[in-house]
């Protein structure tokens, strides 16, 4: 589309130069011919007229396109009018006249014949080789007439062909715009028809997206549905069961009233209503004792399963106490333990501070003493005799040091002694308590066995159901 546009613009061009060729013509045809009128006003034998140029307007009908609007080479009316005051005052000068339209047309008149010639060339290589415009218009160049040929300089040209065909050339141009414009208008309906397919295309998909999802749903109600009316069916079932029951419920009680044998043997076992069983003559006597039966063997099932229950509950309190003690107690030994050593922990630490303190200034006073006892050895003889108070009190000195050094040793041994006997008694009872859990441990076991016993016998099931 961009291609044959930029043809239909180079086209457009070159017709304007065509245009403005042939306004060039009339100019020059005025000029001369205005020349020769000046000349010949003087001559008695002038031509009485002149024959006119002929003027073709072009102007494009309305039904054509804007673009072509160009303007048509028609001459002025000042020309015509010098043209036929020319012809009328001078009727002998046709001779005159005739020559200098010969001096015109072998003055090469079309300057633009050239550029005429290159723009049809490359409208026939847009258009293609078999355009009916070009067919009619252009000849090949060995054939060419000697009229249209501007190399000869006696060559005449027809102006009246030239516009002819300048207009049947524009008129091709419009008709080639117009198919261009039809062209782009139904590209632009197939673009539009192809997005209204895109658009239909996408509401398809999303249509189909949301088919699923509906199908789902519809069979999550219809699995509802029929839930429900099994449900509901299975619920009428139940009413009619016990309807059923109470019926039967109500026809024995009628039986037993209107029986005459009573029971007043509250005490009667199992084995006496066995032998009335036996011993009855009639099948209302064995339905009464048979009732009699069935209901105290369930009254003994019952009394054992509320006996076996209760045992059940109370071993499982004892083993919940039993469980809930020991982990007291392991806790209770644990936190002991952890307070018990923390605290042993701190005060060694504190013993050992004040021990390494102690240490620390008992070596200070040897060092000390150390230096005074180098100082007098090495003493001047004046120095020497020193008082024998002064050895006393070093002697005393010394002696107390390691009277104090020896008390702090016994009392660490005597602090050792101790918090190994403590140590020795917290294992003892840490053994104690190991021993109880154990046996709580074991405990438990034979509880849970028991449990695991009763609940065979019982043969109910779960214990907390039991329970």
């Amino acid at each position: 589309m961009r291609k044959e546009f930029g043809g239909s613009k180079r086209h457009q061009f070159s017709i304007m130069d065509l245009q403005e060729g042939t306004q060039g013509l009339a100019g020059g045809y005025v000029q001369r011919s205005g020349s020769s009128l000046s000349l010949d006003r003087s001559s008695p034998q002038a031509p009485s007229c002149l024959p006119e140029l002929p003027v073709c307007c072009c102007s494009p009908g309305p039904d054509r396109s804007p673009a072509w609007r160009t303007a048509s080479p028609v001459s002025p009316p000042s020309i015509r009018s010098a043209s036929a005051a020319l012809s009328s005052s001078l009727p002998g000068g046709r001779g005159e006249m005739e020559m200098e339209v010969d001096i015109l047309q072998s003055s090469d008149p079309f300057p633009w014949a050239e550029n005429s010639e290159n723009c049809l060339d490359e409208e026939a290589a847009l258009r293609g080789p078999k355009s009916p415009v070009l067919e009619r218009n252009l000849e090949p160049p060995g054939n060419s007439s000697p009229q249209i040929s501007a190399s000869s300089p006696h060559q005449t040209v027809d102006p009246t062909r030239n516009i002819s065909f300048l207009l049947k050339e524009l008129d091709a141009m419009r008709e080639l715009n117009n198919k261009l414009q039809g062209q782009v208008v139904q590209k632009e309906k197939e673009l539009l028809q192809r997005e209204v397919d895109e658009e239909l295309k996408e509401q398809q998909r999303e249509a189909r997206h949301w088919e699923r999802p509906m199908e789902v749903l519809e069979e999550m109600l219809a699995a509802q549905k029929d839930r429900d009316q099994a449900l509901m069916s299975r619920l009428l079932l139940a009413n009619e069961e016990r309807d059923e029951a109470l019926l039967r419920a109500r026809r024995l009680q009628e039986a037993a009233g209107s029986d005459d044998i009573s029971l007043q043997d509250v005490d009667m076992d199992i084995k006496d209503l066995l032998q009335h069983v036996c011993k009855a003559d009639s099948v209302q006597e064995v339905r009464q004792f048979g009732s009699a039966l069935v209901q105290c063997v369930r009254l003994a099932q019952r009394r054992r399963s509320d006996i076996t229950a209760q045992e059940m509950k109370a071993v499982m309190e004892e083993r919940d106490k039993s469980v809930d003690k020991c982990k007291w107690l392991k806790e209770d030994l644990l936190q002991r333990d952890k307070s018990f050593s923390q605290e042993e922990l701190l005060r060694l630490q504190k013993e050992r501070d004040a021990a390494l303190d102690d240490k620390q200034r008992l070596q200070a006073q040897i060092q000390e003493l150390q230096a005074d006892h180098s100082s007098q050895d090495h003493a001047p003889p004046s120095q020497m005799s020193l008082p024998a108070e002064s050895s006393q009190v070093q002697k005393d000195l010394s002696s107390q040091v390691q009277k104090d050094l020896s008390s702090q040793v016994q009392s660490l041994v005597v602090q050792l002694q101790r918090l190994s006997r403590e140590k020795e008694d917290t294992a003892a009872e840490l053994q104690r308590s190991r021993v109880a859990e154990q046996e709580a441990s074991e405990r438990v076991c034979r509880l849970e066995r028991l449990v695991e016993v009763l609940r065979k016998k019982v043969g109910a099931g779960s214990l907390r159901a039991v329970v």
